[in-house]
């Protein structure tokens, strides 16, 4: 495979793994008790009884951005489940991308995150072998809706990429240049106390990614 059509590879590699990155910033709704009875008055005569207090569930939805708000886990699972819409949403280009790793995600209270991947890509094409590995940090700052959240600006300064074609060092310049310069998050968001759910779009498709507090 010559220089020049490893580059396209490394570029999706990349788009892949920026969605990936970007993706994982988005928060869950708390819904209301829909079991709880409405309150009667008691009659003459009678002592009320004490109305119960509901206890929350660790998979009840919550409201609003402050959900965002902690650090959250991609685990293999989580990877490959998002790696799934990734390969669909990109059939047609005839590149098959397999995740390995993990990946944290840092949502601070006062707007600024911090995406933290260990993972590798292996993009196959072709019967040629890619691998994309990826350390270090994406940093920078977002804003959040209720139910969509979006990277307001990105440094990859602390981002650290290599790649290996057939198992040889190769030039990473198209992936890091790919990720410099694509929009660092915009996806819809739910979570509940122990999960975050993001969704995607990537190339006309969707991907999910699922994280988990701590």
């Amino acid at each position: 495979m010559t220089r020049r059509s490893v580059t396209p590879v490394l570029a999706l590699a990349a788009s892949a793994l920026l969605a990936l990155g970007l993706a994982a910033c988005a928060p869950e709704v708390a819904a209301p008790d829909a079991s709880a009875s409405p309150t009667r008055s008691p009659l003459p005569g009678s002592t009320p009884s004490p109305t119960p207090t509901p206890t929350p569930t660790s998979d009840a939805e919550l409201l609003g951005p402050d959900c965002l708000v902690g650090d959250w886990t991609m685990d293999q699972a989580g990877l490959d489940q998002f790696y799934v819409g990734i390969n669909a949403a990109t059939a047609g280009s005839g590149i098959g991308l397999t995740p390995k790793g993990t990946a944290t995600l840092m949502m601070g209270s006062d707007g600024t995150y911090a995406w933290a991947p260990s993972a590798e890509i292996t993009a196959q094409a072709g019967g040629t072998a890619i691998v994309v590995t990826l350390g270090g940090s994406v940093d920078g700052t977002y804003t959040a809706t209720d139910d969509r959240v979006t990277a307001a600006t990105t440094s990859t300064d602390a981002l650290q990429i290599s790649a290996t074609l057939d198992g040889s060092p190769t030039d990473a310049s198209a992936v890091a240049e790919q990720i410099s310069t694509a929009p660092v998050a915009d996806a819809g968001y739910a979570c509940t106390a122990d999960t975050l759910t993001l969704t995607s779009t990537v190339a006309g498709g969707t991907a999910t990614a699922v994280l988990h507090r701590g």
